[in-house]
């Protein structure tokens, strides 16, 4: 035959109506496969993406409640071994310079609050956190958590770093601030 719109023709037979047939239905078989599997497929990777979310999340709010509950053996196992922090200084410390500079562990302040709240509050929780603006921007194993904790005097700023080792996310830094309204 010849060249007929560009397909050259070949000795080989034709393929018979059945063959076709039965390529055609293995085709729309497998299309149909990937057709019902993409959205599945889909839904596992954005779970995925939401379930790693989730747990920095769900670690940094068991933390908090941690805190609220002065709960000290809990909140320093949310910590890895080699944190750091810049703690709040409050304005009567601001003389001693001691209290700005990076600490190693869990932050000293927090400690204190969490040894001295058991003793004059009814709990737990001895206190409430309400973090404001949360916002959580994670990378692969570091998740930066930031958020706000507004009280009538001041406005609280911090931002609480974790890392996954091993599966397991723990805090590796904590930066909190005060600024006291005028």
């Amino acid at each position: 035959m010849g060249d007929l719109i560009g397909l050259k023709s070949t000795s080989a037979a034709a393929p018979s109506a059945a063959q076709l047939t039965e390529e055609n239905m293995a085709a729309d078989k497998l299309d149909r496969r990937s057709l019902l599997l993409a959205p599945a497929v889909l839904t596992a990777c954005a779970s995925q993406t939401g379930a790693e979310r989730q747990s920095a999340e769900s670690v940094l709010i068991g933390f908090l409640r941690s805190f609220e509950d002065c709960d000290l053996p809990r909140m320093e196992s949310a910590f890895a071994e080699d944190a750091t922090y810049f703690d709040r200084a409050l304005p009567t410390e601001t003389q001693d310079l001691s209290h700005y500079r990076r600490g190693r562990g869990m932050p000293a302040g927090m400690r204190r609050l969490a040894q001295q709240l058991p003793a004059t509050q009814p709990g737990p929780p001895y206190h409430r956190l309400t973090p404001e603006d949360l916002l959580i921007q994670e990378d692969d194993d570091v998740a930066v958590c930031s958020f706000h904790l507004p009280s009538q005097s001041a406005l609280g700023r911090r931002t609480i770093i974790l890392r996954r080792r091993a599966g397991q996310w723990k805090i590796i830094h904590i930066h909190a601030s005060n600024i006291q309204r005028a």
